[in-house]
């Protein structure tokens, strides 16, 4: 039996999302757990923990994944990176009809790709088991207004892009 061969993509969608599936230390809990399989991580310079990191813990660097059976990233794939015959997981965004990511669907299934959604990863109740969380709604409730502001010239907030801004942030308006 050949080892299954999990892949990290970079994220690939714009604006690009710095957040990944697996950490370093993940990547080597998965390892230590599962022996038998194969990991890489494609290069990435916006990723939230660089390339050395993962480097540093044994975790091949590999721009091409072709021959990786899953594919593991967080938001949407452009439908140009697709790669037929794979199995890819990732929040697709499909799942409740969204108009926008229709064509990526229809690619989906026209390269007889198999999605697994986290979405769709559920518990026998029905409870997600994976999502940001509380914070993910904080920063995008900040980013929208954020947005809206600078449209109209009405904020000149800067963008939560690290923990210290998120502390400024909470300590100034949160309190």
């Amino acid at each position: 039996m050949s080892k299954l061969k999990i892949g990290v993509i970079k994220e690939g969608k714009a604006p690009t999302d710095k957040r990944v599936p697996l950490t370093p230390k993940k990547c080597v809990e998965a390892l230590q757990e599962f022996p038998e399989m194969k990991q890489a991580v494609q290069p990435s310079e916006v990723r939230c923990f660089k390339d050395k990191e993962y480097a540093a813990h044994g975790i091949a660097l590999q721009e091409d994944l072709s021959n990786y059976d899953v594919l593991v990233g967080v938001k949407e794939i452009p439908v140009n990176q697709l790669i037929s015959d794979k199995t890819y997981m990732f929040f697709s965004h499909t799942i409740k009809k969204q108009p926008r990511n229709a064509k990526l669907l229809r690619a989906i299934l026209d390269k007889n790709i198999t999605l697994i959604d986290y979405e769709a990863l559920t518990t026998l109740q029905g409870q997600r088991v994976v999502a940001f969380g509380r914070y993910a709604g904080i920063v995008g409730a900040y980013n929208s207004m954020l947005t809206y502001g600078r449209k109209w010239g009405l904020l000149t907030w800067s963008q939560l892009t690290s923990a210290r801004r998120w502390r400024t942030w909470k300590k100034s308006f949160l309190r």
